[in-house]
């Protein structure tokens, strides 16, 4: 098997086992949410300007500006799939929790991808490499 089989393997594993965000993370119900419109394109979340996190698409264009990291986590996982609305948690703690869990979920896939890489290629070190281009191509991220 070569390293680009392995990344397919795993693109498709991840595919069918990936749970949606936030709809089977979350555990309020909707009358708990605020809902805010997002721009059906792909979103990203640079680094902090003093303590705030702003989420902007590929033109630098901000849609988003928050001091809460988990909620911009959440807003950049949830745009995901580019839905026009996104549910958020009104509390913090909801928002935090859902997040949390989230990326166990996700951290619970580059763990079995890594060990399976290290049985398969034992003397290889491109996982990294490896486990971006499955992420990246299953238009996932981990903040």
């Amino acid at each position: 098997m070569t390293e680009k089989e392995f990344a397919q393997i795993w693109i498709d594993k991840i595919r069918q086992e990936l749970k949606n965000f936030p709809d089977d993370f979350v555990k309020v119900k909707a009358s708990e949410c605020e809902t805010i419109t997002l721009p059906e394109k792909l979103l990203f979340m640079p680094p902090p300007f003093f303590d705030t996190y702003q989420i902007t698409d590929e033109a630098g264009e901000t849609y988003i500006s928050t001091d809460d990291h988990f909620k911009a986590k959440y807003i950049l996982y949830g745009n995901r799939t580019k839905p026009g609305k996104l549910n958020i948690p009104l509390r913090d703690l909801h928002i935090y929790e859902t997040v949390r869990d989230y990326e166990k979920h996700l951290d619970s896939f580059l763990k079995a991808m890594e060990k399976e890489f290290k049985q398969t290629f034992p003397n290889s070190k491109g996982f990294k490499r490896i486990s971006i281009q499955v992420f990246n191509s299953l238009n996932l991220t981990r903040q």
